[in-house]
């Protein structure tokens, strides 16, 4: 699975390198609760920029993961940002003694949730492309980027979650669509058996389904 995804990780930023003729790219998680980034993958980005963004920079960026969750947006310009706010313009010097001048953030919402995001510097050929054609880029790379298995149970995690399931139900689903008999949920679980009764009888009630096939179905077409 780690292969099939990194290939995937990998084909999306040569797709968005190439077609914004830029100098490099960067594939990274988001993680809502912590509200922020974690740079996995990248095609000519320096070691030291990864570094100081995860270590010390990243409450700079006036781009960051905090900044989309109130902003809802899905692509934005490193320099449409203020360049007097002192923390912006700490991060633009420090974004171009890397060697990047402009950062193109590119990132994949569901359902009101943030996933993922590619960045992309130094996008030379940014200026001659319209934005319909940089939101189709964005549904291009949107289609392979909701393939990736930690999003996809993310994404079931989150519906569950906005359903008021509980942590303990969540879990209980999660082994229910894998195929797990009850009494087998239980022993994983390390719960008895009338407890794991109990919660699947809750999900099937707030999902409003009849049973686990019913579940199945309804949290695959979740992810489509």
């Amino acid at each position: 699975m780690a292969i099939n995804q990194n290939a995937i990780i990998e084909n999306s930023l040569i797709l968005a390198k190439n077609y914004l003729d830029a100098q490099g790219a960067m594939f990274y998680w988001i993680n809502e609760d912590k509200r922020d980034a974690f740079i996995d993958l990248n095609i000519n980005v320096s070691k030291e920029f990864i570094y100081k963004y995860h270590n010390l920079l990243q409450d700079y960026d006036p781009l960051n993961v905090a900044y989309f969750l109130k902003s809802h947006e899905n692509i934005n310009l490193l320099n449409t940002c203020n360049s007097e706010n002192q923390k912006v313009s700490v991060y633009k010097r420090f974004a171009n003694d890397c060697g990047i001048d402009e950062i193109l953030e590119i990132v994949f919402w569901r359902n009101n949730h943030a996933y993922a995001g590619i960045a992309v510097t130094n996008p030379n050929d940014y200026k001659k492309r319209d934005e319909s054609s940089i939101q189709v880029l964005h549904q291009i790379l949107g289609t392979s980027i909701f393939e990736l298995g930690n999003i996809k149970d993310n994404i079931v995690k989150n519906y569950l979650k906005d359903l008021k399931l509980t942590t303990r139900e969540i879990e209980v689903c999660n082994f229910i669509t894998k195929g797990y008999a009850n009494q087998d949920i239980a022993e994983a679980m390390e719960i008895s058996l009338g407890t794991v009764k109990i919660n699947a009888n809750r999900i099937f009630d707030k999902l409003q389904v009849d049973g686990r096939l019913q579940l199945s179905i309804l949290l695959s077409k979740v992810i489509k």
